[in-house]
């Protein structure tokens, strides 16, 4: 089986998003895009601030980490990135929370030209790096509509990664760009983009799933010689012995992350909530990974029918990734926005009143609990807000899926 689109095209999804060539549409789509810059632009311009008149001290967002990482490798030292200690101290920082640096020698690589500037500079090079990879890869499911990519790729949901620097924005951009190759019927180019999401694997634990299901054979190897490739390069650089640091640091990660998982409110996996509720750790992790299942299951099935569309498929693998994953944090929710993107054109979410609360909801994610934590300090509503709407959203996926399967863009069969 192939994802190449019927004779029709994808114009069934095109003609769902004219709810926004009105006139509120318009306004939607560029206001939120404006708001979301806009307090990009407050915060980070803050921060600069903050950062010529006392240096790093104090000052803690997670890009600090890989532009450290970043510094560190360009001095000839990637080890020393494993270090949380020398993290510290290359970015200048007293008194930091545990941040590590576990990610694969291939992100390494892609990222040192950043160690070669200034902490700020830096920093805004992969913000906008960033945005133009997200507004790129959203523009082939839009329609040719300017408001929708605007309304998508620079939702408010967007705003928590923006605000502590993280990769999700990147990732997100990726899994769009495979994921148009493959409506598009370029399997190898869409095996590229999805090798190349091994440099942050954890949000990928569903994706081998939709092309075992659909048989996608050809982007599987392609996937494979890219993952092979991107992690091969750097290890002839910066040696083997880079991959033994990784993981020994993964797992004290992971212990930490797990002994102290009810108290981390910037968590918001289903893990993490029951937790939190006083369920033992491990119960709540079989819990976890028992709510992954459901959802590979899930996505295996609407993947593996042959009548089911295009639109529903990137929307239930997207609604379900997030819910998949273990270790969750605030910034992952962007996810919420591209998924509404896609239960939107598949028709799972319509102009109704119920339809336009999950759409709204999933479009502003958690902005607002953002930018209250920035005023108050706490993050304890994170949970609360995000995991209703994930599970509503996904559930509304599943049922549109199995009730509407032949909505949207219909894949040929050979």
């Amino acid at each position: 089986m192939t994802l190449n689109p019927a004779s029709t095209g994808p114009e069934a999804g095109d003609a769902r998003l004219a709810v926004f060539d009105h006139r509120r549409g318009w306004q939607l789509g560029l206001l939120g895009a404006a708001l979301t810059l806009m307090f990009c632009v407050i915060f980070i311009g803050g921060a600069v601030v903050e950062i010529g008149e006392k240096g790093l001290i104090s000052f803690s967002v997670d890009f600090y980490v890989f532009w450290a990482a970043a510094k560190l490798a360009l001095a000839g030292t990637p080890l020393d990135a494993f270090s949380v200690e020398r993290i510290t101290e290359a970015a200048g920082l007293v008194n930091s929370d545990w941040m590590p640096w576990a990610y694969p020698p291939g992100f390494l690589l892609i990222i040192s030209p950043l160690g070669a500037l200034p902490f700020a500079p830096a920093w805004a090079v992969f913000t906008l790096v960033s945005l133009a990879a997200v507004i790129w890869a959203t523009r082939p499911f839009a329609g040719g509509r300017i408001q929708v990519v605007a309304a998508a790729a620079l939702a408010p949901a967007m705003l928590p990664c923006l605000l502590v620097g993280q990769t999700t924005l990147l990732w997100i951009a990726g899994l769009l760009a495979a994921l148009a190759a493959l409506r598009d019927g370029r399997p190898v180019l869409a095996g590229l983009f999805i090798g190349l999401l091994t440099l942050k694997p954890q949000l990928g634990l569903l994706i081998p799933v939709a092309l075992l299901a659909c048989g996608a054979w050809r982007t599987i190897m392609s996937a494979t010689l890219t993952a092979v490739v991107a992690a091969g390069i750097p290890t002839l650089i910066y040696g083997t012995t880079y991959w033994g640091s990784m993981l020994a640091m993964m797992s004290e990660h992971g212990e930490m992350v797990r002994g102290a998982i009810s108290r981390l409110d910037l968590m918001v996996s289903p893990y993490s909530a029951i937790a939190r509720l006083g369920v033992p750790e491990t119960t709540a992790l079989l819990l976890q990974w028992t709510i992954a299942a459901v959802a590979a299951c899930a996505v295996f099935v609407v993947w593996r029918n042959p009548t089911a569309s295009f639109d529903p498929r990137a929307a239930v693998l997207l609604t379900a990734i997030p819910l998949a994953s273990p270790y969750l944090w605030h910034y992952e929710s962007a996810f919420l926005a591209p998924a509404a993107l896609f239960m939107l054109r598949a028709g799972a979410i319509t102009t109704r009143p119920a339809g336009i609360v999950l759409a709204l909801a999933m479009w502003l994610g958690l902005a607002p609990s953002a930018l209250a934590m920035l005023h108050s300090g706490t993050a304890d509503v994170f949970r609360l807000v995000f995991l209703p709407i994930a599970c509503i959203a996904f559930a509304a996926c599943l049922r549109h899926a199995f009730f509407h399967p032949r909505a949207g863009t219909r894949p040929a069969t050979p």
